[in-house]
């Protein structure tokens, strides 16, 4: 939830597949958009690694600069950036971390008129275009190295319990704050003497959560997609509303219902949102 003017709005985020539809239909969207999440009281997000991928399309991506360069909405961090900023505020509880990185819409430049040629030369100025080769292109290795490390960890019997789980999500998280900030992490325990605690590193939690559920209790097949998966996942713990692909939503599902994690977060398929906006569509049709 993030406050503007004193008003209250809830976020909204829409996975890459989520994004995607709904500038292919975006009437029935953002229909849909309001009757269920009401537009005056929420807001449209998207990750950072959602545009990378849509970026590769030229026709989706024109139509993202064309619409949202004009429609609210806001683009969210990237996974290092939240974690940048949940380690800013490390041991402070009273600072919040707002994963906000860009409006669009309201980006303002007197000497460009056009709004989608503004939105797109600020993305290049962040250098967006550069990282998104980047990002796409190392997906592959990025999953290697992920299942490589599979045989590392396995059930001491025929299933994980719930226990092994959280210490493979406690291990995995406290791993993934030495690699990013060994500085911080070497202060903590050698010279406050006390352990990390990752409750204060939500975005790392949930990603540790999702990497473990995508790719150690079952035989399902891996994809690059499921990197950007994971880098999106760790805004979840962010937002009030998510809508995204089965698989994602059934994780989602078993974490707040085993480990009461992400439990403020309602998530939406997409499967039955695109159902429901037919079966609405046939509805209006008939009357």
């Amino acid at each position: 939830m993030i406050k503007v003017n004193n008003n209250e709005y809830k976020l909204l985020l829409l996975d890459t597949n989520a994004l995607s539809d709904l500038l292919k239909n975006k009437k029935e969207w953002i229909e849909y958009i309001d009757r269920e999440f009401t537009i005056s009281k929420s807001v449209i997000c998207y990750s950072v690694f959602s545009l990378s991928e849509l970026s590769k399309n030229d026709v989706i991506f024109d139509e993202y600069l064309k619409f949202f360069s004009v429609y609210p909405s806001v683009i969210l961090d990237g996974y290092e950036a939240i974690f940048n900023k949940e380690l800013s505020v490390y041991g402070n509880s009273g600072e919040e971390v707002n994963p906000i990185t860009i409006t669009p819409y309201a980006i303002f430049d007197d000497s460009i008129k056009s709004p989608e040629v503004r939105l797109r030369k600020v993305l290049e100025m962040s250098g967006f275009y550069n990282r998104t080769d980047y990002w796409v292109n190392s997906r592959e290795s990025v999953l290697e190295n992920i299942l490589n490390l599979k045989e590392n960890y396995r059930p001491k019997g025929n299933k994980f319990t719930k226990k092994e789980i959280e210490e493979f999500v406690y291990l995995a998280t406290i791993q993934q704050v030495m690699f990013r900030n060994l500085k911080f992490a070497e202060k903590i325990v050698k010279i406050n003497k006390s352990e990390i605690d990752i409750n204060q590193f939500p975005s790392v939690v949930a990603t540790s959560y999702v990497v473990f559920y995508k790719f150690y209790p079952d035989k399902r097949k891996s994809e690059p997609s499921d990197i950007f998966d994971i880098m999106i996942s760790s805004l979840l713990p962010y937002v009030d509303y998510f809508i995204s692909e089965g698989h994602l939503c059934e994780i989602i599902k078993k974490v707040q219902n085993i480990h009461g994690f992400l439990s403020d977060l309602t998530f939406y398929s997409i499967r039955k949102i695109k159902k429901e906006i037919k079966n609405n569509h046939r509805t209006i049709a008939c009357t």
